[in-house]
């Protein structure tokens, strides 16, 4: 008789599974473990920190009144403002922040019924510490009342305003105050409030207080504005320091705001090209419906003196030979009260039908355009290299219509750059004069343009601006025009266009009430022997040159169709000369 044996066991593919099984719970395991022991740790930290932070609150308050106060804050103590203290084995950076406070009980500021605003002591403590690499803090704030009536502890106030570039307060703006005094060393932090002030009272009575006010402010990074200490350097600064009087309010004002960059192309040559439709006939329309061309103007029709509400009309395609970039368009047109235009932008032409062209492409083409210079530098080229200006007229009152007297589009065909081109870049503002009067400028920067014809400004604050260059150089034209505004949290672009230089020229600037730069403008220049017309860039600009004179008796007349004309008689000429000249619509 054969017995039968078996063997009861896992195959290798079952333990291939055991083994994968096995790493997946285990591995899942270990990660919540390690997860578990970071959340212990951080709690630990934090529960280290508060403990820290409540004995040492304890201790302020088990000090006498008057010994509530740091070693070189405005509230005077025994204490050091900033140290580091270690707990379970962590370290903790501690900043002590102690003020007097204006209590409400018996009235504040002007109001108070006893005249003493330092009613109380407030202490506030901060705490900051790094585990595994992050940066975590705490803070906790208490009162400190007196044991007695308040009294006047002597010395004067501080008030610092902040303001951004449009005036309006700054809030959490950092401001530094402090005082090199050999008797009363004074290094204080404040954030700024939210009417963007702040007040520091009491203050010792001393001279030579500072205060630099700056950023970052939500991450941002911002200017800094700050008194000065006359010097060899700034022999007499436009904002000294200043002192503290008894009883006294020293009321400071600083302007800061976010750092933008300024980048610079140098160019030697700019070609534009345009295209303008004089109503002259109707043979710069494609088509239309319910206007009509009469007296050189586009307007609605009109029927036995009764104009239609509205009307529209495409004009004939824009087709550059060649495009850089699209640039401007302006409009010449008379309008009554009653009566208005709207300009949008098209892709495609009349035979094959026309395309808005979405808001995405040009900010608001899609309600279209009502003034009379419309920028459209943001429109794409390689999308968009042809396109078809669409225009609606209407009136309220059907006795008057809108008259449109010329349209113009403008564009960049090519630029030619300046490489390694030695740039001075100054800003406005002074920190002062010199032994010598001089204005010592606060942003001075010397830069040099790439292969590319630019050079980049990273980080400047909000001024006006003015780059020169070398004497072998004059400037024909600078976009936007110098000295250029350099707007805080937004980045400038800046084109600036050199000749070989000349002994005398006139570059004329030609700009709209608002500041705008007005393109096509009919610029002409003469004397006897001299009579020269050119036109405005893009940039309304032209610059004069051959045959040019140092004279007294030149005649400038500035025209362009849809604003009253401009003239300067007797105009002078003397070197590189710069005039600007303001339109009225």
């Amino acid at each position: 008789m054969r017995t039968r044996s078996t063997q009861l066991g896992f195959t290798f593919v079952e333990l291939i599974f055991v083994a994968a099984l096995s790493v997946i719970v285990f591995g899942a395991l270990f990660s919540t473990f390690q997860y578990t022991l970071e959340v212990i740790s951080l709690s630990r930290a934090k529960l280290s920190g508060l403990s820290l932070a409540n004995e040492r609150m304890e201790f302020f308050r088990s000090l006498p009144y008057d010994d509530v106060g740091t070693l070189t804050g405005f509230v005077r103590g025994p204490v050091a403002n900033n140290q580091v203290l270690t707990l379970n084995g962590i370290e903790f950076t501690e900043r002590i922040v102690i003020d007097y406070v204006d209590g409400l009980g018996d009235g504040q500021g002007g109001a108070d019924l006893n005249g003493i605003l330092e009613d109380y002591k407030q202490v506030k403590l901060e705490y900051t510490w790094e585990l595994r690499g992050d940066s975590y803090d705490l803070s906790l704030v208490t009162n400190i009342m007196p044991r007695s009536i308040e009294t006047d502890v002597g010395g004067g106030s501080i008030r610092v305003n902040v303001l951004d570039q449009d005036f309006a307060p700054l809030e959490d703006a950092v401001v530094q105050i402090s005082n090199a005094s050999s008797t009363a060393p004074i290094y204080e932090s404040r954030l700024s409030n939210i009417n963007g002030q702040v007040l520091i009272s009491p203050a010792p009575v001393d001279s030579n207080y500072q205060i630099v006010v700056g950023g970052p402010i939500d991450g941002r990074a911002y200017s800094t504005s700050s008194t000065y200490i006359a010097d060899s350097y700034i022999v007499n600064p436009t904002s000294p320091t200043f002192s503290v009087s008894e009883g006294g309010i020293s009321t400071l004002a600083f302007i800061i705001d976010e750092l933008s960059d300024i980048s610079i192309t140098s160019l030697s040559a700019i070609t534009e090209g345009s295209e303008s439709y004089f109503f002259s006939d109707v043979s710069q329309i494609a088509t239309s419906t319910q206007t009509d061309v009469v007296g050189g103007d586009l307007v609605l029709a009109n029927t036995l003196g009764v104009y239609e509400t509205t009307g529209t009309a495409y004009l004939s395609s824009i087709i550059p030979a060649a495009l850089e970039s699209w640039e401007t368009i302006r409009i010449a047109a008379d309008l009554d009260s009653d009566t208005n235009f709207i300009v949008q932008l098209y892709a495609g032409t009349a035979a094959s039908g026309y395309t808005l062209i979405p808001d995405s492409e040009l900010a608001g083409n899609g309600t279209g355009f009502t003034d009379s210079l419309i920028d459209i530098s943001g429109l794409d080229v390689g999308l968009y290299p042809t396109t078809t200006i669409g225009m609606r007229l209407s009136t309220t009152d059907t006795s008057v219509t809108p008259e449109i007297d010329e349209v113009a589009a403008y564009w960049r065909e090519s630029a030619t750059t300046r490489s390694g081109q030695t740039l001075f870049m100054r800003g406005d503002k002074i920190l002062g004069t010199d032994s010598g009067g001089r204005p010592i400028y606060k942003a001075t920067s010397t830069i040099t343009t790439d292969a590319s014809g630019e050079a980049q400004l990273p980080a400047m604050e909000f001024d006006m601006y003015t780059a020169t260059t070398t004497s072998a150089l004059s400037l024909a034209s600078a976009c936007p025009a110098q000295p250029f505004i350099h707007t805080a949290s937004v980045d400038s672009d800046v084109e600036l266009v050199y000749v070989p230089a000349v002994t005398d020229s006139l570059r004329v600037v030609v700009s709209d009430t608002i500041g705008r730069a007005v393109p096509g403008a009919e610029v002409r220049l003469n004397r006897a022997g001299y009579d020269v017309t050119q036109v405005t860039n893009t940039c309304g600009q032209t610059f004069f040159t051959s045959g040019v004179a140092a004279e007294t008796d030149y005649d400038l007349t500035v025209t362009v169709p849809g604003y009253a004309s401009e003239v300067v008689t007797p105009f002078s000429i003397s070197g590189n000369t710069v005039v600007d000249i303001n339109l009225t619509p």
